[in-house]
């Protein structure tokens, strides 16, 4: 017995270093990575921002700032579908806008405000704004001196106007000036139906509005929407189902505890810890927070709204994790008696050693499956099925937090606990017991869980219900065999790098630090092993 269970955890651990390599060595070929170039740091794009600011003529004394690194996703998706990863990076060097650095100057209570995007490889601006009320006082330029003014603006960027067409003008006239705007269309230039555009608009005799884009045509931004569109409909059907499960949760947790059948104190801890760090997540993000902030809103109320929806979220999160743990851990208990060796090891201090080492080595090594099963999934299916996806920056936001590690931390045992809880431990013993039938229950949780991820950015929508399909019903078969904690590791594990990825590919050491503090946390239950083990003897 004891050679047989040493076989299978080598069996699993070879399995896991397989899956590992896989993904080390397909992620980039597996997922598009676009391609950025980001030789400014912050204080050098704030510097530029503010400097074409200023030359427009406006000050920027009394303003508050904020910054975020953005996209113009609708031309990163119409790149990567029509023209392949490859193609879309080397538009994207010969200076199609796609990514940039977006400054926001604004005030309390006054719409008065600029947005300003700036290129991060050469510093040019993309995008500029001036928002101002419409009764704002201006002059009233005519036709030509507008259209002169707004040609001037475009050379001083480096545009050479002799190789683009005026293509729409229109004029509009305000309380207390004359407003227009210019766009103009590259000559012989085209991506499949796009069109190189730059867009002008002139507010009495200043600039209001700069832009380079790529218009997009109609036809597959509809397209694009009824993708979207499909994934958000399968989710809702999911959202359905679930909250089937919700209700069927409240009526069990009566049941058992009418029974004096329930732990409380299970679901309890976990959902209190996970709302704690949702806390603590929303308390670092709050730099980020301001870009979303409504200028004609006080600031206090603002923050009041935001961390009143916080607070709400990580009470819900809490008291979903507390419900679906504390019923499904009874329910399990009665019709499956699911293993929990780590648990029964705090709790008595009398390990089960053999089966505490098995289910970290199952837990880390499904992880490890699963990310070498997406590298190959993706990777075949965007070379054989027509499958794709917009590509993914290497930069994220959540580097401009104090402390990057914690969203992935968050994210990862936010998601890790909730929906183990709530689609292995409470929904297979669920359908167990009242359908009879095992392998129902795992698929019907599989799918319940796969589809509710169907709006993310994957096309077709249907497709991330079918990987996740495959991959739940592989995580309910090592549910029953090897327990709840195993899933739990593995889904952490899984999501704690995927999210996480951003921080330790990134060229700064600082957050390199927190990539590693992330993978560190992630690990942390390995030394705890070794401690166990030190003190009641090697493992057999």
């Amino acid at each position: 017995m004891i050679k047989k269970k040493s076989s299978s955890i080598i069996a699993w651990a070879v399995l896991g270093l397989a899956g590992l390599l896989i993904f080390v060595f397909l992620f980039n070929h597996a997922f598009p990575i676009a391609s950025i170039d980001i030789r400014l740091d912050r204080q050098e794009v704030l510097d530029i921002a503010a400097a074409y600011v200023r030359g427009q003529g406006y000050e920027l004394q009394g303003f508050q700032r904020t910054m975020l690194f953005d996209s113009d996703y609708q031309a990163s998706v119409y790149l990567q579908k029509t023209q392949g990863i490859k193609k879309s990076n080397d538009l994207v060097r010969a200076g199609i806008p796609i990514w940039f650095w977006s400054v926001r100057w604004y005030k309390e209570l006054d719409k008065e405000g600029f947005y300003c995007d700036v290129d991060p490889s050469s510093g040019k601006i993309i995008n500029f704004y001036h928002s101002l009320l419409d009764d704002a006082q201006g002059a009233k330029l005519d036709f030509k001196q507008a259209r002169a003014l707004a040609e001037t603006k475009l050379q001083e960027q480096g545009v050479n106007l002799s190789e683009y067409d005026l293509k729409e003008n229109n004029t509009k006239e305000q309380k207390n000036r004359t407003d227009y705007y210019f766009v103009w269309e590259k000559k012989d230039y085209a991506i499949d139906d796009a069109r190189l555009r730059l867009s002008v608009s002139i507010y009495g005799e200043t600039l209001g509005y700069l832009a380079k884009y790529l218009d997009i045509p109609e036809e597959f931004t509809r397209d694009l929407q009824k993708d979207i569109s499909l994934g958000q409909v399968l989710s809702i059907i999911t959202t359905i189902f679930m909250f089937f499960l919700f209700i069927a949760a409240i009526v069990v947790l009566i049941i058992q505890f009418k029974k004096d059948k329930v732990n409380w104190k299970f679901g309890l801890v976990f959902g209190v810890l996970v709302s704690i760090l949702t806390v603590l997540d929303f308390l670092n993000s709050i730099p980020l927070l301001w870009s979303a902030y409504p200028d004609t809103m006080s600031k206090g109320v603002f923050i009041a709204i935001s961390a009143g929806s916080m607070f709400v979220g990580a009470l819900l999160i809490g008291l979903i994790i507390f419900l679906f743990g504390s019923s499904g851990q009874s329910l399990s208990d009665e019709v499956l008696r699911v293993k929990m060796p780590v648990l029964e090891t705090l709790k008595t201090g009398n390990p089960e050693k053999g089966k505490i080492l098995e289910t970290f080595v199952v837990g880390y090594s499904l992880a490890f499956i699963f990310l070498g099963y997406i590298s190959l999934f993706y990777l075949l299916g965007t070379k054989y099925f027509n499958i794709w996806m917009p590509p993914e920056a290497e930069y994220s936001n959540i580097l401009s937090t104090s402390m990057p590690f914690l969203f992935p931390l968050t994210v990862a045992a936010g998601a890790a606990v909730s929906e183990e809880f709530m689609f292995r431990l409470f929904a297979i013993s669920f359908f167990k017991k009242y359908m009879k039938l095992t392998w129902l229950g795992i698929l019907i949780s599989a799918l319940i869980w796969a589809f509710a991820h169907s709006n993310y950015p994957v096309f077709p929508a249907y497709v991330r219900g079918i990987e996740l399909t495959i991959a739940g019903i592989v995580f309910g078969i090592v549910f029953l065999k090897y327990g709840l904690e195993a899933v739990l590791i593995t889904h952490f594990v899984i999501d704690a790098a995927l999210v996480g990825l951003p921080l330790i590919r990134s060229q700064n050491a600082y957050f390199m630090i927190s990539g590693i503090m992330v993978m560190a946390i992630v690990f942390l239950p390995v030394p705890l092993l070794m401690i166990i083990s030190r003190k009641q003897g090697k493992f057999s």
